[in-house]
């Protein structure tokens, strides 16, 4: 059994869905925000470490591990200062459905659970489904997903192929969690606005709707601006279902979504 450290929260929900939070040594200090509580109470001992934006090798170096897992966001010189302080890294640069898919499976052939790994990735792929049935009736709107107001960011692109395969279009494009001109959402005139802003679980979406030269908007003029804790969608990982259901749901808030997608 190796003596893993995870520095995303991401990458701590994969472990728990394969069943192997026992080989961690130690944590990012958000992770356990992905967590049910059973899961929570198995990692609460843990020592809690900054995130792959912020650690240093001192951070983690104590605890002797044999791995670091780290995943997005990352930061070039915390990374570097992790390699140069000769702790053995495993960076995963996932950037759609596919790619987080992919890294469940490296994950799984790491931790020995290969075919819990593809059970997972199936669980995923099902849930994602049955949402875009459940709402395949629905009108087909212009969705922004917002990740940050200043300077303005849009959604990853894992964001925007759940948007499409929840009868919507995802606009601006492209999608790529990437600054955006103001004057590119505001030609886009979404009909639907989602808030998901890291360290925000409850973003003050007064502030959107008094932005000035948005009045026009359909989305506030319709007073369709809805918000959803960004862990659920921006981390990439088994918690992308909740996240997923909670989208659909800002997306089409009359439709009948059921929660067996978790």
């Amino acid at each position: 059994m190796l003596r893993l450290v995870s520095l995303e929260g991401s990458i701590t929900a994969t472990l728990a869905a394969l069943g192997r939070l026992d080989w961690l040594i130690g944590i990012g200090k958000h992770d356990v925000r992905v967590l049910d509580p059973e899961d929570r109470a198995r990692v609460e001992s843990l020592p809690r470490l900054p995130c792959t934006w912020a650690v240093k090798a001192d951070d983690v170096r104590p605890l002797e591990p044999d791995l670091v897992l780290a995943s997005i966001p990352v930061r070039e010189k915390s990374l570097a200062e992790l390699l140069q302080g000769y702790v053995d890294t495993l960076v995963l640069m996932p950037t759609d459905l596919q790619s987080i898919y992919r890294n469940i499976r490296v994950l799984a052939n790491l931790v020995d659970a290969v075919e819990k790994g593809e059970e997972v990735v199936a669980a995923m792929r099902a849930g994602f489904d049955r949402l875009a049935r459940q709402v395949a009736s629905q009108p087909r709107k212009r969705v922004y997903v917002e990740v940050w107001p200043r300077p303005l960011m849009n959604g990853p692109v894992w964001v925007g192929e759940l948007v499409e395969m929840f009868s919507a279009e995802f606009v601006p494009q492209p999608a790529d969690q990437k600054e955006i001109e103001e004057r590119v959402i505001l030609e886009a005139d979404p009909e639907v606005i989602v808030v998901t802003w890291p360290g925000v679980d409850d973003p003050p979406l007064d502030r959107v709707y008094a932005r000035e030269r948005w009045s026009h908007v359909r989305a506030i003029r319709t007073r369709q601006v809805q918000a959803i804790p960004e862990i659920w969608v921006n981390s990439p990982g088994p918690n992308l279902l909740k996240g997923a259901r909670e989208l659909a749901r800002a997306i089409h808030p009359s439709a009948t979504i059921s929660d067996s997608s978790k």
